[in-house]
């Protein structure tokens, strides 16, 4: 699932230029992706869609310098590589307090067992783009194209 939504991303840069779901379900078929990834990517997105962003606002309206401890649910289905790769984006300030909790609520939804690091930050990149603003992008295109060999500490 978490290869089709880097798919998508990497050829729907802006929301605005997404197709429709049928359309989508169609192209990413064509691209090599198979029917029950497609359709876990394509429920998770409606998923996204339909959330209530308000509980997220909130936490960004009260939220305090403090770090994310993971639950041990959370924890045992991430890699030590996702782990810290979630905590590097926690206390860099990359997401705000909604978005990482929207981040590690994204990630629990998914069907994978184990998720690493690629995983959480193709999902954090979700959950920026959906964001849609100029800093968003910014931040985007530094997840993206930042060097993968940096220590993230």
């Amino acid at each position: 699932m978490f290869d089709v939504l880097a798919f998508l991303f990497e050829q729907y840069f802006s929301l605005d230029n997404c197709p429709d779901r049928s359309t989508l379900a169609k192209q990413l078929s064509a691209a090599g992706f198979d029917d029950e990834e497609i359709g876990e990517a394509l429920d998770w997105l409606s998923e996204f869609d339909e959330l209530d962003n308000a509980p997220y606002a909130l936490l960004d309206e009260r939220s305090i310098a403090m770090a994310r401890v993971l639950h041990p649910r959370e924890e045992s289905r991430l890699t030590v590589e996702a782990q810290a790769f979630f905590h590097y984006l926690s206390s860099s300030g990359a997401l705000s307090a909604g978005k990482r909790e929207q981040l590690i609520d994204r990630l629990m939804q998914s069907n994978a067992q184990s998720i690493d690091a690629e995983a959480v930050k193709r999902v954090a990149l979700m959950v920026l783009w959906r964001q849609g603003d100029d800093l968003a992008n910014l931040l985007i295109e530094e997840l993206l194209f930042a060097e993968s060999d940096g220590q993230m500490h």
